[in-house]
């Protein structure tokens, strides 16, 4: 029986810096915990890049992580039908979310970090910052990551597929 797993979605403004960045670590902690949840990214404007920024994938890679660079990609409308959860790296990406979010999926909009146990709750945009700024960046994200995912397994979102695993 093949259980159908969380689908998440994980926005910034252009999807060139933060959210590619936290895909790929999100996809990290899931591999490590065995979870079936799908990662995927996009930005809310279009920004006629069509690749996330160098600096970020060599902060991730600083930090172990290996992205697989996948193109930019802009918010539509199919994403907040086929994605159960959607996270917004700053409240402006929150906000313009909430914008052109239908009404009945406004409740799967949160902010990145709103589970983790920091002061920060936005996760600032390195764009045209320097490579330490992405190195932070980094690190700040995946606080939130791992907040997320352990927030998911607390709430049993991913127990059913777990369990479907250890019994094949």
């Amino acid at each position: 029986m093949k259980v159908k797993g969380l689908s998440v979605l994980v926005v910034c403004a252009g999807n060139l810096c933060r959210s590619p960045m936290a895909e790929i670590i999100l996809r990290d902690k899931i591999r490590q915990k065995r979870l079936n949840i799908q990662v995927r990214s996009a930005g809310t404007l279009k920004t006629g890049k069509t690749m996330p920024d160098d600096k970020a994938l060599q902060a991730l890679q600083d930090y172990g992580y290996h992205p697989m660079v996948n193109p930019v990609q802009q918010v539509t409308q199919q994403d907040f039908i086929e994605h159960d959860f959607i996270y917004a790296m700053d409240r402006t990406n929150l906000a313009d979310l909430l914008d052109i979010c239908p009404a009945e999926h406004k409740n799967k909009l949160a902010l990145f970090l709103s589970k983790a146990n920091r002061q920060e709750k936005e996760v600032p945009d390195p764009y045209r910052r320097n490579s330490e700024f992405f190195q932070r960046t980094a690190l700040l994200i995946e606080s939130g990551a791992v907040a997320l995912v352990d927030s998911w397994q607390e709430q049993g979102l991913s127990n059913a597929y777990s369990e479907s695993l250890q019994r094949n």
